[in-house]
């Protein structure tokens, strides 16, 4: 570790030490977080132009400044569209004409190309100049070095918020919660803000980080200065489901009212271990995340007599929504339109694929880790207004999105490999050790019993593989970078969520195979 970075550490560590005892003892009702939401949601165009001006135009090295001053847009010309068209009419002219940035720019994976021009951005680059950190958490599943997001204890307090407005909803305000995730310090904070941190921080993977660890433990220490209890994660295995329906169970037989924040899939396995058991998860919530919840995957949750509620988060940008209360489709999410603006952009998936709307995201909260302007998420759905009745829409959150699903990410138990690095996988690594070309490998997405697994396909024309070992180098190569990138292919390797299909791959309607298959 460098000398700087060594500093910079120490200046996290010092600002936890000195703001967490606060942060911990002040918790925020739910009075106060439908002030603060009705606030976010008045005043956010006047937020939005805050930060721009602030974040983008008084900030030489904004990726956005590039982009914006391309198509002739000045911080006055900006002023002038939001104040003609609203934010999100503003942020759906401002795609049209090019400002927007793909998941693969955000990562800096690919040139930005708009019209004649062409940008080069580093992740980095999109970091919020005026967000000192008080903890990182990192954005991975992805090949090469796990990013750093610099995480701010007033952003959590502010996802805090939203997280309130959805308990409420949902009657959740008095349930004690389980965490079953590999990552669980964000909301581990989320819940402690609220005045009820986790009995239990879980994680389904070892090893677990060494950061992580050390980190978790310097977090619990501050906590009981503050005379708070916050939880030293511990290990549950992802392959004992059966075991987690047991804990929960346990839980619930205390008198009890419990919830459970893990992946959609491991919801899925433990409702299906529970029904096999026999254990009764009535009085039970799971809030599902990571991966699209299907009809099939609430299907399965129910039948143990638990409920589900989807969140939708990306870790670069904070909880963009949660579950209605009135829901018209299996994930019909409300929008947190109070601490972000939304548009979508009509675009091709690779290479003559499916044409998407893809969802753009746009940050308006100062205390964000990254600056987004019309950012894709790597997803797409189906976006709607609609007064539904429950309260989150009450409060004035008419923004619907349903039917989410990823065009740039495959995901699994959780784990999200982005499509672009399983490229190099597909094209070049199974060909030269099993023999064919690229078109005879595929992905294709399939739901088994309502958990999401992936089925590599190989064609029938190359004769006899070998395809445990098949599976294996593809698995290999993907945990390669080692980091989150090896956790991620052993927890698809725990999970069996890769299997081998010998089959002709699939072809879309214009006669192309494409690397991966799209589900519509």
């Amino acid at each position: 570790m460098s000398a700087a970075g060594a500093v910079r550490d120490l200046g996290v560590l010092a600002r936890l030490a000195r703001d967490l005892g606060p942060f911990l003892r002040h918790p925020i009702g739910l009075t106060a977080a439908r002030a603060q939401a009705a606030r976010r949601l008045a005043g956010r165009e006047a937020q939005f132009l805050a930060g721009a001006r602030a974040s983008i135009y008084g900030y030489p090295r904004s990726p956005y400044l590039r982009l914006l001053r391309a198509v002739g847009c000045e911080y006055g010309d900006l002023e002038r569209l939001v104040a003609e068209r609203g934010l999100d009419g503003a942020l759906e002219r401002l795609a049209a004409d090019g400002v927007y940035v793909t998941f693969d720019e955000f990562k800096g994976r690919r040139e930005a190309v708009r019209g004649s021009e062409r940008f080069a951005f580093t992740e980095g680059d999109f970091d919020n100049p005026g967000v000192a950190a008080h903890f990182e958490v990192r954005s991975g599943g992805t090949r090469g070095p796990a990013t750093a997001v610099k995480m701010h204890l007033g952003f959590v307090s502010e996802l805090a918020v939203s997280t309130a407005l959805a308990f409420a909803a949902h009657d959740l305000g008095a349930y004690d919660h389980v965490i079953w995730l590999n990552a669980g310090v964000t909301p581990t904070l989320i819940y402690a803000r609220l005045g009820r941190p986790p009995l239990a921080w879980l994680y389904q993977v070892e090893p677990l980080p060494f950061v992580v660890r050390a980190g978790s433990r310097y977090l619990a220490a501050l906590g009981r200065a503050a005379g708070r209890r916050l939880p030293v994660p511990a290990f549950h295995d992802l392959a004992d489901p059966g075991g987690m329906a047991a804990r929960l169970a346990a839980l619930l037989r205390q008198g009890r009212r419990v919830c459970m924040t893990t992946y959609a899939s491991s919801a899925v396995r433990v409702a299906s271990a529970a029904r096999e058991r026999g254990i009764d998860l009535d009085g039970a919530c799971v809030i599902t995340l990571g991966e699209p919840f299907t009809p099939g995957k609430r299907a399965t949750v129910e039948a143990a007599g638990a409920r589900a509620l989807v969140r939708y988060a990306f870790t670069e940008g904070g909880i963009l929504g949660y579950a209605c209360a009135d829901p018209t489709d299996s994930d019909d999410l409300h929008l947190f339109a109070d601490c972000y603006g939304f548009a979508q952009r009509r675009r091709a998936v690779g290479d003559g694929g499916p044409e998407v709307n893809a969802l753009l995201v746009t940050s308006l909260l100062s205390s964000a880790p990254k600056v987004l302007l019309n950012v894709e998420t790597g997803d797409y759905g189906h976006l709607s207004r609609r007064a539904c009745g429950c309260a989150l829409g009450a409060g004035g959150l008419d923004l619907h999105i349903a039917r989410v699903r990823s065009f740039e990410k495959l995901s699994g138990e959780g784990m999200t490999f982005v499509q672009t690095d399983l490229l190099r996988v597909l094209e070049e690594v199974l060909p030269a050790r099993f023999g064919g070309s690229a078109s005879d490998y595929q992905l294709v997405e399939e739901e088994r019993d309502g958990i999401l697994g992936l089925a590599l396909v190989i064609s029938p024309r190359l004769g006899p593989v070998d395809e445990a070992l098949a599976r294996e180098v593809f698995l290999q190569e993907l945990g390669r970078g080692g980091g989150l990138e090896g956790m991620g292919a052993q927890v698809w390797r725990r999970a069996e969520t890769v299997t081998v299909r010998r089959r002709w791959p699939l072809v879309t309607k214009a006669g192309k195979i494409l690397p991966f298959q799209i589900e519509r």
